[in-house]
């Protein structure tokens, strides 16, 4: 292999949502013997950062918002796909008659806007440094600059709600999915992992079927598709493992299992 790709929550991240000293060591050891190190996920561009300055220490390529936004390792902004934000406003007022179970999380800028404070982002918070400020979104004076947003739900009514509303947004400029089985998350339409990947391998002169890849939600089914081998994760949600019936499966996050199989497969005898 030439070039690694992992998504992070569900992936590389262990149930805490931090990189183990025993990942960090298999990805620093892969870089050290040549390869790329290529990070994706759909955190919000300044999380990402954060979380690999302190918990891997290497240079690697960072795509965040889920390929709508990508930087090199010299810190070479290569990909902005911001959303149109005329689509954007309409998202947050849909926000009006949401159950408040609902919560819309809103990547802006640099910044990281929530419509109510959220227990569960605050312990997010505390794993990067990359603080959320609480926000009424009918105070904006404009929606320019934003990159992704995600409903949040916080339980069965609130999965009902988004649904049956937020999916009623059509936009062909527009590009949804559910992450989780309580996250909807939207973006403009060329925010892909797998396209930004591409564009990476292309950047790097590597060819696809030189790429180990690991990925557990629906947004890295491109990613996947797209590695030689792409592997899904033992706690994938079951959309990705029936859409890649083929594609080989390995431990759970919570058991280190990407670390695992880099140690096995791509450090073993270098």
């Amino acid at each position: 292999y030439k070039a690694i790709v992992s998504d992070l929550d569900g992936t590389l991240f262990d149930a805490d949502s931090r990189i183990t000293p025993r990942t960090a060591a298999a990805l620093r050891a892969a870089a050290q013997a040549g390869l790329k190190i290529i990070l994706a996920t759909g955190r919000h561009h300044a999380d990402l950062r954060g979380i690999v300055e302190t918990g891997l220490g290497i240079p690697v390529y960072r795509v965040s918002e889920n390929g709508g936004v990508v930087f090199s390792p010299q810190e070479e902004r290569l990909v902005y796909h911001p959303m149109a934000p005329d689509i954007v406003r309409r998202l947050t007022e849909v926000m009006a008659d949401a159950p408040q179970e609902v919560y819309l999380h809103l990547y802006k800028g640099e910044r990281w806007f929530v419509n109510k404070y959220d227990v569960v982002s605050v312990t997010h918070q505390n794993q990067s440094g990359f603080l959320f400020e609480v926000a009424d979104y009918s105070t904006f004076p404009d929606f320019e600059d934003c990159t992704k947003m995600c409903f949040m739900a916080r339980d069965e009514r609130a999965v009902a709600f988004m649904d049956r509303t937020v999916r009623k947004v059509r936009d062909p400029r527009l590009s949804f999915f559910w992450t989780m089985n309580t996250c909807f998350e939207a973006m403009d339409i060329h925010a892909d992992k797998g396209v930004a990947v591409k564009g990476i391998l292309q950047r790097e002169g590597i060819r696809p079927e030189e790429v180990l890849a690991f990925g557990d939600g629906l947004n890295d089914l491109n990613m996947l598709r797209l590695a030689g081998k792409g592997i899904v994760m033992g706690n994938a949600v079951p959309q990705l493992v029936e859409a890649l019936p083929h594609n080989e499966r390995i431990g759970t996050n919570r058991e280190e299992a990407v670390a695992q199989y880099i140690e096995q497969h791509v450090l073993d005898g270098k």
